[in-house]
């Protein structure tokens, strides 16, 4: 579609040029946030890089006290984990995406569709609850049975399979649309010349389908290697090089959300910082790759409404070849066998999607909602009342709100700026970039945008700010996890309002920024507006940025020990802020019950919210997402 203006500009049109100016200044946003990322991540590492030398990454000594660092277990534990967790997802995730594309009915298709999409929203730190609770249990027992050494369950191997879990998702998202993408007429020819469906699938469908389907490989791949806090409550965080995949090991997210809140010394945050750099140098290559190969992959064609007649489909012809008796060859029934095998495989794939999302939701569900009391939504973590101990997590889900009201109140109104500029201004070299760097952005593992902000706001401008964790700090880190999601969301939005609208202001005399600003983004708000609570939704359930920017903290407001805050207000934003995925996590890893319950309960009330943002983006995306699409 391409970009409408009015043919001559009005005079004294300074309202355009003014938002002009404001929608160019949100574009240059996402690149600024990208150069400033790996800026900051470079100059903070360089100490520890420079004293360490490439031994840092061949050495496997970690050893905080004695000042020994050496990156290689993280290195090969991130490693480990994310080879596990593609080879599991990758098969299951091309085969179930297989299945909906070209075997499931439309109905079970857009059921399923759903399904994965809630797959790919629930909170990692919700995953590793589960692991916690049902996988390393289950794991713990099947290594008794071949008479592995006891290791509690934790290790490489369940982060692997927790990782797996969690990108299959994203494969088979990715996966679905190419193999949608493949042109209609070149199975129609493979079915012309006899195949069956599977013999279709294999030498057509897919092989046209390869480099979106590697795209989507390495987006996935990108997701497991920056993955935090699931990994980090599974893997057993021990800092050495494992013998066996059933034995504990560390991946380098996990280190850096373990030890950097606890950094005392700056040689000890400068090799965390170096151990990030190499993280992110690694992300936004495969994202690259990535995005190059999605690139590749054809854009859906449309069917042929009828088949081209054939010059001997006629009665006369057909009568004749039928007279003539030309012997057929023998049928083999075996390629209708392994049609229906394969597709009871490709069948089991899905099934093996579906299995774990119901097991976690029905999971959490019956042990969350039953725990849920007053006291879980008025008490903060430390309350007693009359000495009796009446903990609550209130005071986090109030601290969750703040962050994340704030960080949308910062980080929408810049991406739809961002957005209007990507869309109306679409030509200009700045419109690519931010478009560009926004996609990238969005595939930088959090625990490094928690890792920027904290040498930015933390240890750069603490002496100006505050030397400590603060809920600015927090908002900070949310907002840039935020904007590019919105951004993106956006500009699908903005794109599907009609030209003839634009044309029709136009034509009125209307200036751009008055075309924008009472048409285009009025056709577009609802779907804007769903985008946005997908943000919402995606950075209410982050932990990893958090936990060294935010902090936490245990009571309504600082020196408030016991008893119930009347007005609901948690620590000022310029001290630490307590959040509710915090508490999951933590308490998910305690010995004590009570401990675990508040952690059903946060994690119950997590997965509600998450769960009615997807339903809502489901109904506004029904009933046609833009108004003005819907007209005539």
């Amino acid at each position: 579609m391409s970009a409408v203006s009015p043919t001559t500009k009005p005079v004294g049109d300074w309202g355009s040029a003014v938002l002009r100016a404001l929608t160019a200044g949100a574009a240059l946003l996402p690149p600024l946030a990208l150069l400033l990322s790996a800026t900051v991540l470079a100059l903070q590492a360089r100490p520890a890089l420079e004293a360490q030398g490439w031994g840092f990454f061949t050495s496997v000594e970690w050893n905080v006290a004695q000042g020994r660092f050496g990156a290689l277990p993280f290195v090969y534990g991130t490693l480990v984990t994310s080879a596990i967790a593609m080879l599991v997802a990758v098969p299951v995730g091309i085969g179930a995406a297989t299945y909906l594309a070209e075997i499931a009915k439309p109905a079970i298709r857009l059921t399923a569709g759903f399904l994965v999409e809630l797959l790919a929203a629930i909170p990692s730190v919700v995953y590793g609850f589960w692991g916690i609770i049902f996988l390393v249990p289950l794991l713990q027992s099947a290594y008794a049975v071949v008479g592995l050494q006891a290791t509690g369950g934790r290790g490489l191997l369940t982060a692997g399979l927790v990782l797996a879990l969690m990108v299959v998702p994203y494969i088979t998202a990715v996966t679905l649309d190419a193999l949608r993408a493949v042109p209609v007429a070149q199975r129609m020819g493979a079915y012309a010349l006899g195949a069956t469906r599977w013999q279709t699938i294999w030498s057509v469908v897919l092989p046209n389908a390869r480099s979106g389907i590697i795209g989507g490989g390495f987006l996935a791949l990108g997701r497991a290697l920056g993955e935090t806090m699931a990994v980090a409550m599974v893997i057993g965080n021990s800092a050495k090089l494992p013998l066996s995949v059933a034995e504990p090991g560390y991946s380098i997210p996990a280190v850096i959300a373990n030890e950097m809140p606890g950094a005392a010394d700056d040689r000890h945050r400068s090799v965390l910082v170096a151990l990030g750099l190499v993280l992110f140098v690694v992300s936004v290559a495969i994202n690259l790759l990535a995005r190059w190969l999605l690139k590749r992959t054809a854009l859906p064609s449309q069917p042929a409404s009828e088949p081209p007649s054939s010059a001997n489909d006629v009665p006369a012809v057909k009568l004749a070849l039928a007279q003539a008796s030309i012997p057929l060859p023998p049928v083999s029934p075996w390629p209708a066998r392994f049609n229906l095998l394969m597709t009871f495989v490709l069948m089991l794939c899905v099934v093996l999607l579906m299995v774990p999302l119901f097991h976690i939701f029905w999971q959490v569900t019956s042990a969350g909602s039953g725990q849920l009391s007053a006291d879980f939504f008025l008490h903060a973590a430390n309350t007693q009342v009359n000495g009796e101990s009446r903990p609550g997590l209130g005071h986090a889900i109030i601290g969750t709100m703040m962050l994340v009201g704030w960080a949308t109140v910062i980080a929408a109104p810049m991406g739809v700026l961002a957005a209007v500029y990507c869309v109306e201004y679409r030509k200009t070299k700045l419109a690519k970039a931010a478009r560009f760097c926004a996609e990238i952005l969005t595939g930088v593992p959090s625990v490094l945008v928690g890792l920027v902000a904290h040498a930015m706001l933390i240890q750069l401008l603490g002496r100006w700010l505050a030397p400590h964790p603060t809920g600015w700090a927090g908002v900070f880190a949310l907002s840039i996890m935020m904007m590019p999601i919105v951004l993106r969301t956006a500009e699908e939005a903005l794109l599907t309002v009609p030209d003839t609208l634009r044309r029709a202001s136009y034509a009125l005399g209307a200036t751009p920024a008055q075309t924008i600003l009472r048409v285009i983004l009025p056709a577009a708000a609802t779907a804007i507006v769903t985008g946005v609570f997908l943000g919402m939704a995606r950075i209410a359930g982050e932990t990893a940025p958090l936990l060294f920017t935010a902090g936490n903290s245990n009571y309504w407001q600082p020196g408030l020990e016991d008893g119930i805050h009347p007005l609901f207000v948690v620590s000022d934003m310029s001290e630490r802020m307590p959040f509710l995925t915090y508490y999951i996590y933590n308490y998910a890893m305690s010995d004590k019950l009570e401990e675990q319950h508040l952690a059903w309960c946060g994690a119950f009330v997590l997965l509600t919210f998450v769960l009615a943002v997807n339903i809502a983006m489901r109904v506004v995306a029904g009933r046609g997402g833009v108004a003005a699409s819907r007209s005539g």
